[in-house]
């Protein structure tokens, strides 16, 4: 069958999108096509169609989410499966079309509403309800609603025709593991993913002030540096987070405790257990389970950046110590983590959908 994945948000490399969802779908034989931001290409049996770039966060709201349904709607494919919550209205128009339409949901947006600083706050519970009542209204329309976590699953009961928990755990040929003892490494801890004050960026780069080591930094970003113990090393791909966490003695997560933060699932750091680094990480509820499940991480207050700084200070002095956390979490995550467990449910509801 022939299956368009589409988002205006999400670069066409993402993760979630072309490395997991696109991927395990094209092995399975679904002819898949890719629509989104940058340049159109042929990559890993997948058709990537690119809609080039928007230039700022209204025209992406309004005429580059038209561009992106356009080239989706050309397509004619039999599933489409779509990522962004201003997609919305897109993908009701492709189910009146005949279509099988699905909603992949990565956040609690309506949560995540709550918590936009461009929003007057005065306005954000208002823009939340009203949010929430529009995507009620469309998903009621759609085939299934895809969910990134048990929580969002949880918000979509009573509102969505079908929901589908797809976990966004690491794939196992994704993530290398590195044998390189901790004792022959730098003194470098890393953090690779979205960077904003929000992700942590500021709480980070102020707890490596009194430690004796590096923060590497991998990510979109608009700085180029932040002091001495502070690099940034811009976008990389697959090669370069791997070849990052082969030389790093730990990795950082550690968000602020906002309303769409605190039930997320922690993707980073099932990474960083995948290759086998030790982790500092914020005290939500479900963090605080699997560190203790798995004793491979450390738990801190996420405004306290002497609290962090002192648990990367003892990771860094005690190399021994972090490389065992790290094989323990690496076993951890092999029996209860991974992209293999969830590419089966995602091809199940395919199946069923057809």
């Amino acid at each position: 069958m022939k299956v368009c994945h589409f988002t205006s948000v999400h670069n066409t490399a993402d993760d979630r999108i072309f490395l997991k969802e696109c991927q395990s779908l094209q092995k399975n034989g679904y002819d898949v096509y890719l629509v989104g931001k940058g340049e159109s290409r042929e990559q890993e049996g997948i058709h990537i169609v690119g809609c080039g770039e928007a230039t700022g966060k209204l025209q992406r709201l309004v005429s580059f989410s038209d561009k992106v349904y356009q080239k989706a709607a050309q397509l004619d494919c039999d599933i489409y499966h779509f990522h962004d919550p201003e997609l919305l209205p897109y993908g009701l128009k492709l189910k009146k079309k005949g279509k099988i339409v699905i909603f992949d949901s990565h956040e609690d947006v309506p949560a995540q509403i709550l918590d936009k600083k461009w929003i007057p706050e005065k306005l954000r519970k208002t823009v939340s309800a009203a949010y929430k009542k529009y995507e009620t209204h469309v998903v009621r329309h759609l085939d299934a609603v895809i969910t990134a976590t048990d929580h969002i699953a949880d918000q979509f009961k009573g509102r969505a025709r079908k929901i589908t928990v797809i976990q966004n755990y690491p794939k196992l040929g994704d993530i290398q593991f590195h044998e390189t003892p901790f004792a022959q490494r730098e003194a470098i801890v890393c953090y690779a993913g979205g960077i904003s004050e929000d992700r942590g960026e500021k709480i980070m780069i102020d707890a490596m002030k009194e430690v004796d080591g590096r923060l590497i930094i991998a990510g979109s970003h608009e700085k180029t540096q932040a002091g001495d113990k502070v690099e940034y090393i811009g976008m990389q791909d697959r090669n370069g987070v791997n070849a990052l966490y082969g030389k790093s003695v730990a990795g950082l997560c550690i968000l602020k405790p906002i309303k769409n933060y605190f039930y997320s699932q922690p993707i980073k750091m099932y990474e960083y257990m995948a290759a086998g680094l030790p982790f500092v990480c914020s005290d939500f509820p479900g963090w605080k389970k699997i560190v203790e499940d798995s004793q491979s991480g450390i738990c801190v207050d996420p405004s306290r950046p002497d609290e962090i700084g002192k648990a990367i200070a003892g990771l860094l002095a005690d190399r021994e110590k972090a490389q065992e956390m790290g094989r323990r979490g690496h076993e951890y995550v092999l029996s209860h983590f991974t992209w293999e467990n969830e590419e089966e449910k995602l091809l199940k509801l395919y199946a069923e959908l057809k």
